[in-house]
């Protein structure tokens, strides 16, 4: 990977062969949402550390039971399940609970006595350092359970990921206050028809998606769009190409790359 790239590990907004839910990969030990790392990634998902979530809904979550399961013999750090306090809680009461899947957080690796699953909050707005070049800043976004997008800085330059929402306001407010953030990647579920699906679970179609973006002011943004539903991928595809007017869109794929 390139310093300032990420790899789209999963693009789509639910599963189907050929079809990974959200992920993106910012280095090999660090992704953004969880919910196709074992295919993307196979044994190279053993090297995940640290896994920073947008919200606790399934399609953005799934793979954290199976990169635990799948290489818990071969691990030797602790997988750092990272998100707002109530997507933590949602993973702890309703997921890793010893119910649904084990709850890791009370098992020690098997050749450590390292935890094999450590929780930590974070806070919108605030500045998480990856390393010494880069950094996430969590951001609010408009969804139907706690979510944020993330900032994803590498020294000057940015790549904003949404992760689910509606509302764009928050979104073009940093866009126009933050000129470092070169991209942008958003949403987009449903087709236009379905606007009131999207309303009531508060996705994005093509028009309503390029109805939110007109009142960007800069037209220096690089645009990507992630989690089509496989089924309607034709018919959005023709919908962003007749509603996208001053932007040109990029439709993201699995194992696509991002460079900003």
């Amino acid at each position: 990977m390139d310093k300032n790239s990420i790899k789209i590990l999963g693009a789509y907004g639910t599963k189907a062969k050929g079809f990974g839910t959200s992920s993106f990969m910012l280095n090999p030990r660090t992704v953004i949402d969880a919910g196709n790392l074992l295919d993307a990634l196979a044994e190279d998902s053993l090297h995940v550390e640290n896994i920073y979530l947008t919200h606790s809904h399934l399609d953005h979550i799934s793979d954290i039971a199976y990169i635990i399961d799948n290489y818990f013999c071969q691990r030797e750090k602790t997988l750092n399940i990272i998100g707002l306090p109530q997507t933590i809680q949602a993973i702890k009461e309703h997921f890793l609970n010893d119910i649904i899947w084990p709850d890791f957080s009370k098992i020690c690796l098997e050749n450590s006595k390292k935890m094999a699953v450590k929780y930590h909050e974070i806070k919108l707005n605030e500045e998480y350092a990856l390393d010494e070049q880069s950094k996430l800043i969590p951001i609010e976004t408009d969804h139907t359970v706690p979510s944020c997008g993330y900032i994803y800085k590498i020294k000057n330059r940015g790549v904003l990921i949404t992760a689910d929402t509606y509302s764009l306001k928050n979104i073009v407010d940093t866009l126009d206050n933050d000129t470092q953030i070169k991209s942008l990647v958003v949403e987009c579920s449903f087709v236009s028809s379905m606007q009131t699906l999207a309303k009531s679970s508060k996705h994005l179609t093509p028009k309503l998606l390029f109805q939110a973006l007109k009142t960007l002011k800069r037209n220096d943004i690089t645009l990507y769009i992630n989690h089509v539903k496989p089924l309607f991928l034709e018919k959005i595809t023709q919908e962003i190409e007749e509603f996208r007017g001053k932007f040109q869109p990029i439709i993201l794929k699995d194992g696509d790359f991002i460079t900003f």
